[in-house]
């Protein structure tokens, strides 16, 4: 958890698929300054292609299983872009 990658603090990251997991909570993301630099961010770091996903708090508390293998479907897919 918390990987310095491209400049930016990503919450998890796997190199092998260059892919990174924000987990959005309200608490840390909830002001508007908050989401236009998450949306910056974003970008950058796929110009520097690395893609991202967000997770809420909420979902992951509510869908664990469902968030895994969404997670796991990226991976994959990123893996089949090779």
């Amino acid at each position: 958890m918390n990987f310095f990658v491209a400049g930016h603090e990503i919450d998890a990251w796997r190199e092998a698929g260059r892919f990174g997991v924000e987990l959005d909570v309200y608490e840390t993301h909830g002001s508007r300054l908050s989401f236009e630099e998450d949306r910056v961010r974003d970008d950058e770091l796929l110009l520097a292609g690395i893609e991202t996903t967000r997770v809420t708090g909420p979902r992951l508390d509510r869908e664990p299983g469902a968030v895994v293998d969404s997670l796991r479907r990226h991976l994959a897919r990123r893996a089949a872009i090779k």
